[in-house]
């Protein structure tokens, strides 16, 4: 009996110390730090830039938001953002920073949660690039060969053919002009030329008898009836006249 007392009561020291331990590790198992998710690591940001994470603790009191400029001249350079925040908030939003009231740099974000007992835990700083006044580098993209694309050929062109009919100008077989002295003299009627003594007809003989008597008869008839016509127009005027003469008192 005596020989087992030891025993129990170094069983007892060692579940008392197990419990102690217990105890004691609890409270840090619960104990979460807080995270800024975005902005990523080295991110260039402009204007008014959405600061997201998780801000949780079982003894929750509040988080804060701060930015510093990098690097980080002191633990006092740290600068306030916003508004206290007494709500947790798991994964979201956590606040806005406007980096248009700093100039264009480096900066490091950081969000703190405040415990109940006055204590606080502080995520790790998150670095960004402010660029407000300029365009952030952008990595050239490669440009990739496009494939070579095989032509397709094309159908033969139709070709148009437009019959033009073809116009012939017949042009007349022009007249020779005589010369002047190509004109050939009549020899005289009665004499022998170069026609080896044949006699030539004579100048009278050129003339067709028989139109020149009808062109003589025509004209004695034509004129014979105008003298008639006279006649009797003057005949017929005269006795007009004489009737008038007598008829007249």
């Amino acid at each position: 009996m005596k020989r087992s007392l030891p025993v129990t009561i170094l069983l007892m020291l060692s579940l008392i110390l197990i419990t102690a331990g217990s105890v004691l590790a609890a409270p840090r198992a619960q104990e979460q730090r807080p995270v800024l998710a975005q902005p990523e690591q080295d991110a260039a940001v402009r204007g008014v830039v959405q600061l997201v994470g998780t801000a949780v603790h079982s003894q929750f009191l509040r988080y804060e938001l701060y930015y510093a400029p990098w690097p980080l001249p002191s633990d006092q350079s740290w600068i306030f953002i916003g508004d206290v925040h007494n709500q947790q908030q798991p994964l979201g939003l956590l606040g806005a920073w406007d980096s248009r009231s700093v100039p264009d740099g480096a900066y490091v974000l950081r969000v703190r949660v405040v415990k109940q007992d006055g204590n606080y835990l502080d995520g790790d700083p998150r670095r960004v690039l402010v660029t407000n006044t300029r365009v952030p580098d952008t990595p050239t993209p490669a440009v990739t060969a496009a494939p070579t694309e095989i032509p397709t050929p094309l159908p033969p062109t139709a070709t148009i053919v437009v019959a033009v009919p073809t116009v012939e100008i017949v042009t007349s077989a022009e007249t020779p002009t005589p010369e002047p002295g190509a004109i050939p003299i009549l020899p005289a009627a009665g004499t022998d030329g170069d026609t080896g003594g044949a006699a030539l007809p004579a100048v009278g003989d050129l003339f067709d008898s028989a139109r020149l008597l009808y062109v003589a008869r025509t004209t004695a008839i034509y004129t014979t009836g105008l003298f008639v016509a006279l006649g009797l127009f003057f005949g017929v005027k005269a006795l007009l006249y004489w009737l008038w003469q007598k008829i007249r008192p």
